[in-house]
């Protein structure tokens, strides 16, 4: 018989935090296995410079800044470039399949939330980085670079940019 709605109590869970390539935080704030796979959501800390190299990825992803500015970039006329600056308070939506990644160009920290559907970062992000304390702690030793991601990415199916990878999939 399925529990009777309101009958289980509330579940306090600990965030799993990890330090991934170019030195941002990540936090996993709900994993996708809480949701049966149906989304995860992550709160990323990105240090000056940091962020993640252009990549695509089936899952859709929403973006709300927290704190400072994040630099969103995608695909125009063949090349990955800059193409919005966004402060707190706003929100990106990355439709699946769609080239982006995103930099912090400023000299202050950015904090941000993001939602995947379906839920796949949680997973990637578990394998892909080195586990810390805390939002701020240091990693004991550096997290796996980028190129050394490539099998991990593909298996969540992550494909990081190369010039001419601008052809949609399948085709």
């Amino acid at each position: 018989m399925p529990p009777t709605p309101g009958a289980e109590p509330p579940r306090i869970l600990e965030p799993f935090v990890g330090v991934v390539a170019g030195g941002n935080h990540v936090a996993i704030l709900v994993d996708a296995a809480e949701t049966e796979g149906a989304f995860d959501v992550v709160e990323v800390l990105a240090h000056p410079g940091g962020g993640p190299p252009p990549h695509r990825h089936a899952f859709e992803e929403w973006f709300r800044v927290l704190e400072g500015t994040l630099t969103f970039t995608g695909l125009r006329d063949g090349s990955i470039v800059p193409i919005a600056e966004v402060g707190p308070g706003r929100v990106v939506v990355v439709p699946p399949g769609s080239w982006h990644g995103t930099v912090n160009q400023t000299t202050s920290p950015v904090r941000v939330v993001v939602v995947g559907r379906p839920g796949v970062m949680s997973r990637y992000f578990r394998q892909a980085s080195v586990a810390v304390a805390s939002m701020t702690a240091p990693p004991d030793r550096e997290p796996p670079a980028p190129a050394a991601l490539k099998q991990l990415a593909e298996q969540h199916g992550i494909e990081f940019w190369r010039p001419g990878a601008g052809a949609p999939r399948g085709s």
